[in-house]
């Protein structure tokens, strides 16, 4: 992972300045730990490497998307939507499938959508993986198999000249 974090910091900071100095600078340790304690989550390692390189970007009026119209959210930003998402389980979302606690949002789309890492899976060999919640929409595809993967297909995509932005 740390080796996608390095080629993604130098493609952003040579090709998207604008969108680089963007990039909030990266975490504390104890703020990740108290984000594990507040929702009783153990984040993945990779998740951890990720905030501790950049805690998101500044998210606002004009300031664009890390990928196709999704932005890169402060962990702040995500605490506050899981935990109105988590609230909202058994009131204004009947489906258990809807919205589960063990998801982890990580981007925001323009419209109110989220990347997540669902660490509550069933299929215990597929936490970890990279879901989007649409929240209109019941479709939960898999991204990626684990925020590694997905962020190897960022770079790959960032790299080769195919990065997609809304």
């Amino acid at each position: 992972m740390q080796n996608l974090i390095l080629r993604a910091d130098a493609w952003l900071k040579a090709n998207r300045p604008d969108y680089y100095a963007k990039l909030r600078p990266g975490i504390d340790v104890a703020v990740l730990d108290a984000y594990q304690a507040r929702f009783g989550l153990v984040l993945p390692t990779e998740f951890r490497e990720l905030y501790l390189w950049r805690d998101g970007q500044d998210i606002g009026p004009g300031v664009g998307a890390l990928v196709h119209n999704h932005m890169f959210m402060p962990l702040h930003k995500s605490a506050s939507s899981k935990e109105l998402l988590d609230g909202m389980i058994g009131a204004d979302f009947d489906d258990p499938a809807w919205w589960r606690v063990g998801w982890v949002p990580f981007t925001l789309s323009f419209g109110g959508d989220h990347y997540c890492i669902d660490l509550e899976t069933e299929d215990r060999a597929k936490r970890g993986q990279i879901i989007d919640f649409w929240h209109d929409e019941p479709t939960r595809n898999v991204r990626a198999p684990s925020l590694a993967d997905w962020m190897r297909g960022l770079v790959l995509s960032m790299e080769q000249g195919r990065l997609v932005l809304a």
